[in-house]
């Protein structure tokens, strides 16, 4: 009998199921910047488009002949990233049920009331959708290393594997090192592209650690969109759907 219910113990005990997290490309999102599980890091620019179509001739050249110059000017790699989203007025239509509900009048009640099921009928018929504008900005050190020494790179690869799961207090001190390293190589990026954008009369803002993850969010899962609760501890991002 005792060997029956230690068995039937032991198969109820649940198995730790692998989390979300592990088939990420990124392990952290810490002070505005991606941590890369590859060891390197990525900062977020959000431009703000403008409309080139009221431009004229001469400023749609310039604008075009500055954006060349920008492109021939990097150094480095960058990735822009272009989302057509739905155009989302729910918070807006509610701030119209909240003011129609108050008013007295019952004529403009009525009209805002007409007003908010043609603004929602035209966005659904409609499907009107908005532009959202990214420049991935990457940095990695020991790439950055491996240009100056090729036979650095590998040697820091190799040293690292050799090390076990188990991270002792200088294994952690030299991964802060590390991030704040990656950071500032980050960010001296961030702003040349930033500068760099002014020229050409576009102005860009760097995403923060709410935005970042959000964006991460509606990246790799966007059906849970506002249903997705974040859970952000020191330096790290939880996700629970």
């Amino acid at each position: 009998m005792a060997n029956n219910t230690s068995g039937v113990k032991a198969a109820k005990t649940p198995q730790k199921d692998s989390t979300t997290q592990k088939y990420l490309p990124f392990s952290e999102i810490r002070d505005n910047c991606i941590f890369m599980k590859d060891g390197s890091s990525r900062m977020v620019l959000r431009v703000r488009a403008l409309n080139f179509n009221l431009k004229s001739e001469e400023e749609q050249d310039a604008i075009i002949m500055g954006y060349q110059r920008f492109l021939n000017s990097l150094r480095f790699p960058i990735q822009i990233i272009v989302r057509s989203l739905k155009v989302d007025i729910e918070s807006y239509l509610q701030k119209l049920k909240n003011l129609a509900v108050k008013q007295q009048n019952p004529l403009l009640q009525e009209q805002t009331y007409r007003y908010i099921d043609f603004l929602t009928n035209l966005v659904d018929m409609a499907q009107i959708m908005r532009k959202d504008f990214y420049i991935i900005v990457p940095y990695d050190q020991d790439l950055e290393r491996s240009v100056r020494d090729p036979g650095m790179f590998g040697m820091f690869r190799s040293f690292w594997s050799a090390i076990t799961n188990e991270e002792s207090v200088a294994s952690i001190r030299d991964k802060r090192r590390r991030a704040d390293t990656l950071k500032k190589g980050n960010l001296e990026r961030t702003n040349q592209i930033k500068t760099a954008l002014e020229s050409v009369g576009l102005k860009s803002e760097e995403l923060k650690k709410e935005d970042l993850i959000k964006l991460m969010i509606d990246h790799y899962n966007p059906k849970l969109g506002g249903e997705t609760k974040l859970r952000t501890d020191t330096g790290s991002l939880g996700l629970e759907g």
